[in-house]
């Protein structure tokens, strides 16, 4: 049996280490994203909804009305929906005009849009596989919306602090005066 300063001590050091991890994650979403991208975030979540009701509304009526697998499904879902989700991002998030850089915009954002499709793909694939035994069609598709919802919701701030900070970096303001 365990000494009641035993307890205490080790009660403290909980304390500390939950405070520790505390602040140092609020620190570093405060670091990363930044008071002064409130409006940006605001944005980018208005982009996310939308992007989200285009591939969650396409993954439901390919597999459920047009019959593809859960990954075809998923994958043409995801497809249509990047298209306008990077339109929007870089036009009015990230207030990016003129035309898109191939390298520096266009490929970098498909493949972060690839790697999270893998990762949904793999998500809405294991819920596929759990869910076959689920006799009504409605369900088993419903379940792999929430499969593909809840991957890209975890993904959601890391591609905006990507976005914000790398790809879409503000560019400097030109200092050159003109005459």
């Amino acid at each position: 049996m365990e000494t009641s300063a035993a307890v205490r001590q080790k009660r403290r050091t909980i304390v500390l280490v939950v405070s520790l991890i505390r602040r140092f994650t609020r620190s570093t979403v405060r670091d990363a994203i930044g008071s002064h991208n409130i409006g940006k975030i605001l944005r980018y979540g208005t982009i996310s909804v939308v992007a989200t009701v285009i591939s969650l509304s396409c993954l439901f009526v390919f597999y459920r009305w047009i019959g593809f697998s859960p990954t075809w499904s998923n994958i043409a879902a995801t497809c249509i929906a990047t298209v306008p989700y990077y339109f929007l991002n870089r036009r009015w998030v990230f207030k990016r005009s003129g035309r898109s850089h191939l390298t520096k915009e266009v490929l970098p954002f498909w493949t972060i849009a690839f790697t999270s499709l893998v990762l949904s793909t793999l998500a809405v694939k294991f819920a596929g596989a759990q869910v076959h035994s689920i006799s009504s069609k409605d369900v088993r598709g419903a379940i792999l919306v929430a499969a593909n919802f809840a991957t890209y919701g975890i993904l959601w701030v890391g591609k905006f602090i990507v976005f914000n900070r790398i790809l879409f970096k503000a560019q400097p303001e030109s200092t050159s005066t003109h005459r």
